[in-house]
């Protein structure tokens, strides 16, 4: 005797088709740091009139080029960042070293600078020495490294970007007796300091923050 199953239609259900796929998606960030000196990479001044020891030498001053005493440079960092600027220290009197006689010595403050952002740069202005328009309250006298404040610092807002953002001028000069440097032009020091080439090394220390 045989026998027939019969299933009824609603009890013939369909599985169902699945499946899954991964695609990994990940972000690598490499760090961007990088100073350029793009002008500027040797100052050298030169006494050589009575004018230039009476009044210094500065890049509107007497006996100067203003070409010859800038120095032009560029940042560009994916961070925010600070950067040190002062003299490497070649001896521990914190001055500038004869070549002729290294016994001579010239005291750092007697060269001084200036910070201009670059007319159109869009560097935020942060915790550092700049003034709200974009350059020193004052001229300031070369510093021995490292300074005591940076000469550019990252404030609350960040201040990376790319080389035209970070644009910067330096404006050095020597002698002039200004504000913030050696009261003194180099006629009026005592001792007067002796014919000789002073020469020192000015580090500029660029750092995440």
């Amino acid at each position: 005797m045989f026998g027939v199953l019969v299933f009824a239609p609603n009890e013939v259900k369909a599985q169902p088709v699945s499946d899954r796929a991964v695609i990994p998606v990940a972000i690598t960030l490499n760090q961007v740091l990088r100073l350029n000196i793009t002008n500027g990479g040797n100052i050298e001044f030169v006494f050589n009139q009575i004018g230039q020891y009476t009044s210094g030498i500065n890049a509107g001053g007497t006996g100067s080029n203003a070409p010859f005493y800038t120095t032009e440079f560029d940042i560009a960092s994916s961070t925010r960042w600070e950067l040190d600027l002062g003299a490497e220290d070649p001896i521990p009197c914190g001055c500038l070293q004869g070549t002729d006689n290294p016994a001579n010595q010239l005291a750092l403050d007697n060269v001084g600078l200036q910070l201009f952002v670059v007319v159109g740069a869009s560097h935020t202005i942060g915790v550092e020495l700049l003034d709200a328009s974009g350059a020193f309250a004052t001229t300031i006298g070369l510093p021995a490294y490292p300074p005591a404040l940076p000469i550019i610092g990252a404030g609350s807002v960040s201040n990376a970007g790319d080389e035209t953002d970070n644009n910067f001028t330096i404006v050095w000069r020597a002698g002039t007796a200004e504000p913030g440097m050696n009261p003194l032009t180099l006629i009026n020091q005592v001792p007067t300091p002796e014919p000789d080439r002073y020469v020192v090394n000015v580090l500029l220390d660029l750092e995440k923050f």
